[in-house]
């Protein structure tokens, strides 16, 4: 099928993996306090392991989905054409991909201070009805023509987004004993916006119809949400032009706020625990972005074929202007994007100095199906950890909203840290996740 509208679910598979913060999961409860760990909650800054971290770099990618394994990926990477063919319910991908560059924290009596520098971004698939799917990435090669009756009162949606981020931390100890202290905390970002595109579609009744080398809607109503950046290059499909960057600007700010109680035993924390509320705030897209909603009408005895849509998204978007069932009901220059608000919650447990157990969970508080909102996943994080020392091995065994139960292992010395959340479950069983962090600091 010809259908290469630039921010598809091709988009995805031609972009590697992407970007945002569950991609530390595990590593970011360390008993060694560094800035990772402050990312997850800022009240952390004040219980850095060193009067100063500096954090050199640390990536973390990830990848989610409620189709395909970690053993059929393997097995068969040409199934991605495939992907939609072997399921019945609504498909769901998520993926992550953060650069944590480089950032410091400073400790001093009963105040701590930091900056941060970040590259992140997401591309989701959400809800997407598999019938559709297929539709958009394959191409019917069928001698009968088959019809499949779409109800979709939701909004479906294919989301990519890429920014960077510039932090500064600030927190302080409210209360504190020899054993004891209650600390707040809070990250203030600014939000430079790189690229944005979603395709949304919401109150979709329609039947569909496959056949020989063509796909038809007919008898169809529903909306569409269009959104892209202009500087995708209209003449090598999904390239990026030679100036991606010019107008590059903070359009947007962000905060996190934390609590965060530790309880010691001696010198070692014994009890810590941590309540963030995370991505307060969203960002302006540049001037190089088209938005546009339609409202879509077919009649029964009239059909649209999709098969042929092809070209750039502003081709793409003319076609379908052009054939006369798609009307413009909103024209926007400029997005506002909201991120993904989350409130967050951890407890660190050390009955020994050799062993540290710490429960991590985290729940989205806004709806992921608006064209406007970033998404982000629910989660449940259990990671035991042995500590040797400098060592620690730790296994993150996690229960995700899409590609549920995965466990893993990581090895940390010093500032230094490699790890998956998904290693264990992808080799010895089965597992919808693939992910992989790694990232190096030092404390004095």
């Amino acid at each position: 099928m010809k259908f290469t509208l630039s921010f598809s679910f091709i988009l995805f598979f031609t972009w590697n993996l992407s970007m945002a913060q569950e991609s530390f999961l595990g590593i970011q409860n360390s008993q060694r306090k560094g800035m990772i760990n402050a990312l997850m909650n800022p009240a952390e800054l004040n219980n850095l392991t060193k009067k100063v971290e500096v954090s050199f770099f640390a990536v973390g990618e990830a990848m989610d989905n409620n189709m395909l394994s970690f053993q059929d990926i393997i097995s068969d990477p040409g199934q991605w054409e495939n992907l939609f063919q072997s399921v019945s319910d609504p498909v769901n991908l998520r993926t992550d991909f953060a650069v944590l560059g480089p950032s410091v924290g400073l400790r001093f009596d009963k105040w701590s201070l930091g900056f941060t520098s970040q590259l992140r971004g997401k591309i989701d698939v959400i809800d997407f009805n598999p019938d559709l799917g297929d539709a958009i990435v394959s191409e019917s090669t069928s001698s009968t023509t088959n019809q499949a009756l779409l109800d979709i009162p939701y909004n479906q949606r294919i989301n990519a987004v890429g920014w960077m981020e510039l932090g500064l931390m600030a927190g302080t100890s409210i209360w504190e004993t020899e054993t004891q202290s209650l600390s707040l905390g809070g990250h203030f970002k600014l939000l430079f916006p790189g690229t944005y595109a979603n395709f949304g579609m919401y109150e979709i009744q329609a039947t569909l119809l496959s056949g020989p080398d063509q796909i038809r809607l007919t008898d169809a109503r529903g909306n569409l949400n269009l959104s892209y950046d202009d500087r995708w290059d209209t003449g090598n499909g999904l390239a990026f032009d030679t100036d991606l960057w010019r107008g590059f600007a903070p359009k947007g700010f962000a905060m996190d706020l934390g609590l965060n109680y530790l309880l010691k035993r001696g010198d070692k924390p014994f009890v810590n625990l941590g309540l963030s509320l995370k991505n307060i705030g969203g960002m302006t897209t540049t001037e190089n972005q088209t938005t546009r909603n339609y409202t879509m009408n077919i009649p029964e005895n009239e059909s649209f074929r999709i098969d042929n849509l092809q070209g750039s998204a502003a081709e793409i978007e003319q076609q379908l202007v052009n054939s006369g069932y798609f009307t413009i009901s909103n024209d926007i220059s400029q997005n506002r994007i909201q991120l993904p608000q989350l409130l967050a919650a951890y407890v660190e447990f050390s009955p020994v100095r050799q062993f540290q157990v710490s429960l991590y969970g985290q729940k989205r508080m806004q709806d992921e199906n608006s064209n406007s909102q970033l998404s982000s996943s629910d989660l449940l994080v259990l990671t035991p950890r042995l500590i040797a020392g400098k060592l620690e091995v730790y296994s993150p065994w996690m229960q995700h909203q899409v590609s549920g139960l995965t466990g893993g292992l990581g090895l940390q010395y010093g500032g230094f840290f490699l790890g998956s959340q998904s290693i264990l479950t992808g080799l010895m069983a089965d597992s919808n996740r693939l992910d992989v962090h790694f990232g190096l600091s030092w404390g004095f």
